[in-house]
């Protein structure tokens, strides 16, 4: 008969390693701290994208020049597009009216070398402003009177076609006629072609975060994930036992700190997506414990005379296999979002990508010893 592997047997040596594991990583956020994006802190993030290259080092220094000397700016890879973050200060500041606005709206003009002009401007435009400039220009001469029916909304379908074609390029306009293509009233592509022009730079996204808004989310990122944790307490003790459910929530700890702390130690920002990647991987790792508890509650309705070691240890290995090729195929996947997802996807693929590993070591070496020393310190029969 062939011997069975004695996963249970190295415990102890399982339990130690995270044990230093988790104390690192405990020292290592204090020490560090976590790096918090604006939606923590406050602030503004934009995503700009150029029509021509653009030098990083070049927009840092008109940021720098321009008061902004906090500003991050990171280049998506192989594109002219940015993500400028402002922070504190810098972000507060931002917040609170349109001249700062003006001023790093300015600062792409200047990096964009785009020339200022009067003119209407048909790659930042949204349709609201468009129509208003036609109304107020009035190509086709509706008299206000007539401003009923078909000919009261004219501009506005005009306008909302061209801003929707722009959105379905997704980017520029390279030409009038091409952002006019839509536009079928000779008198109105007349009109506008005097009137407006494209500009080189345009802001894909614009969000800004007050302070207390950001503190309000941090709380809530806080609260989601005890919350998860207390539930999964609540769920697994009416779904099994009580003390499976110490271990499940203990394992889950683990991997959250851990986490949390190679996280911290690569200098990645925590950011909301980032919050939904942890309570992913608390799912992911709850998962694979509660195959593990399943198979050890079935084997004990079983093979009741056999020490509760034995059958933990059995129980592991039935469900080795499932376990490692299931989180290896999830882990294939997210290495590929890691490395290829762009920089949007790397903050949210980077706990998960630990996030897997730690869980899936976890599930067989934590949440079983933890359900072990529980049943036999505190409900073994005496």
């Amino acid at each position: 008969m062939k011997k069975e592997m004695n996963i249970f047997g190295v415990r102890k040596i399982a339990v130690t390693i995270s044990l230093l594991l988790m104390a690192a990583s405990v020292v290592i956020i204090a020490l560090m701290g976590v790096k918090r994006g604006v939606q923590f802190v406050g602030g503004s993030e934009i995503q700009v994208k150029f029509r021509t290259p653009v030098d990083i080092s070049d927009l840092r220094a008109a940021f720098k020049k321009n008061g902004f000397s906090h500003a991050s700016i990171m280049q998506i890879t192989g594109q002219n597009e940015f993500i400028i973050k402002l922070k504190g200060k810098a972000g507060d500041e931002t917040a609170k009216g349109s001249k700062v606005s003006q001023r790093i709206s300015e600062i792409f003009r200047e990096a964009s070398k785009e020339e200022k002009t009067s003119l209407f401007d048909l790659n930042k435009t949204n349709a609201t402003d468009l129509a208003y400039l036609m109304k107020k220009g009035n190509p086709l001469k509706i008299d206000e009177n007539e401003m009923i029916g078909e000919k009261r909304t004219v501009y506005d379908d005009i306008a909302e076609k061209i801003v929707q074609a722009r959105s379905k390029k997704g980017d520029f306009f390279n030409s009038i006629d091409e952002a006019l293509v839509s536009v079928t009233q000779p008198e109105v592509k007349d009109f506008l072609k005097k009137s407006c022009t494209l500009g080189n730079y345009i802001k894909l996204k614009e969000d800004t975060f007050s302070p207390s808004i950001s503190s309000e989310q941090t709380e809530k990122a806080i609260l989601a994930i005890v919350m998860a944790l207390g539930a999964i307490l609540v769920y697994i003790s009416i779904r099994f036992k009580f003390n499976f459910a110490v271990g499940a929530v203990l394992a889950l700890v683990h991997d959250v700190t851990i986490s949390l702390g190679m996280f911290v130690l690569f200098k990645q920002e925590f950011t909301l997506p980032v919050v939904a990647a942890f309570l992913t991987i608390v799912g992911y790792s709850l998962n694979d414990t509660i195959v593990v508890f399943d198979r050890i509650r079935e084997n004990l309705k079983i093979v009741k005379t056999v020490p509760l070691d034995q059958v933990i240890n059995t129980s592991v290995v039935q469900t080795l296999t499932r376990t490692l090729l299931t989180s290896l195929t999830t882990l294939f996947v997210v290495v590929v979002i890691f490395f290829f997802g762009g920089l949007a996807l790397k903050g949210f693929s980077f706990p998960l990508l630990v996030g897997i590993i730690v869980g899936t070591y976890s599930s067989i070496f934590i949440a079983s010893p933890v359900y072990y020393f529980v049943e036999e310190h505190f409900y073994k029969e005496k």
